[in-house]
């Protein structure tokens, strides 16, 4: 898996470049998604945000999901903001992977770097799910710089054929820009990692809640700062 996803983000540094686009990748059996973020500011007092989203069906015997958001300042008084935000729903297949990575690099003077990756996968009950859950954030060589990444994974168990419905989907992207919001203006003090957490992980849930009417949900959040 970490290979896996070392590909990935190889594949969006290149597609990118200094643009900060984002890749989707949609396999033809329609088990494999890939969704990746990526904003890399390449000139002195630029900025660049990357915010993609993708909800897609998995129709194979066997699903995985992958979303990745990577933000990236390397010049000074840059910032680069990127923002995933991915649910699959996982019908027929009884096993399956969901691996969901945000990573955030700072390494210059003034500078900054947000991610945020939301991903929300839908199985029906049996449905054997691996999944994992990550968030990295990283202040190299820098002055004055900031660095934060925050992870939401929610693993939602469902009877039925559910889906987040039109106002539903645009209200989980909203969401997850608030939590990018807060990450902008927080410090790194346990306070304010508790303010970005608490809002942004519940008004998740509660969506979730509202839109899927759940059997079960199993929620993780983790937040980093450099």
């Amino acid at each position: 898996m970490r290979q896996r996803l070392q590909a990935i983000l190889v594949i969006a540094s290149l597609v990118t470049g200094a643009t900060g686009t984002a890749s989707m990748v949609t396999s033809r059996r329609g088990q494999d998604f890939d969704l990746v973020a990526s904003a890399n500011p390449a000139t002195t007092g630029s900025t660049d945000t990357d915010r993609t989203a993708m909800f897609e069906r998995a129709r194979g015997k066997k699903a995985r999901a992958d979303a990745v958001a990577a933000a990236s300042a390397t010049c000074d008084g840059c910032s680069g903001t990127a923002t995933a935000v991915q649910v699959i729903y996982v019908g027929k297949a009884k096993k399956g992977t969901a691996d969901n990575l945000a990573t955030a690099w700072s390494s210059c003077k003034g500078c900054g770097a947000v991610s945020v990756s939301v991903q929300v996968v839908v199985v029906r009950p049996g449905t054997d799910l691996t999944a994992r859950n990550r968030a990295q954030a990283v202040n190299s060589s820098c002055t004055g710089c900031t660095s934060a990444a925050v992870a939401v994974q929610l693993v939602v168990v469902t009877s039925k054929h559910r889906a987040f419905s039109r106002q539903g989907r645009q209200q989980l992207e909203a969401l997850a820009g608030e939590l990018e919001a807060q990450l902008r203006g927080a410090t790194r003090t346990e306070a304010s990692l508790k303010a970005a957490k608490t809002p942004g992980l519940t008004g998740i849930e509660t969506l979730v809640g509202k839109e899927l009417k759940p059997m079960s949900v199993q929620p993780r959040f983790v937040l980093q700062t450099g």
